[in-house]
């Protein structure tokens, strides 16, 4: 098993491919998919500093739309 302390994901090859394979048969197929718990973790923290970014730059979205009436 890889020891993730020397650089390698914990991720499984071979469970990983059959994962991709099972999802041809999903309704609706997944856009995406993370494979691997530590891939997960890592995508997961990019995200919500992403969502927070952008929820702190609210105030700048909105200033791009038009007036309320026109």
């Amino acid at each position: 098993m890889p020891d993730p302390s020397d650089g390698l994901a914990p991720g499984d090859p071979q469970r990983m491919a059959a994962r991709i394979i099972e999802s041809v048969d999903v309704e609706p197929a997944p856009l995406r998919m993370v494979l691997g718990s530590q891939a997960l973790d890592s995508t997961l923290k990019v995200l919500r500093k992403r969502v927070t970014d952008f929820e702190s730059r609210r105030a700048l979205a909105r200033s791009t739309d038009f007036p309320p009436g026109q």
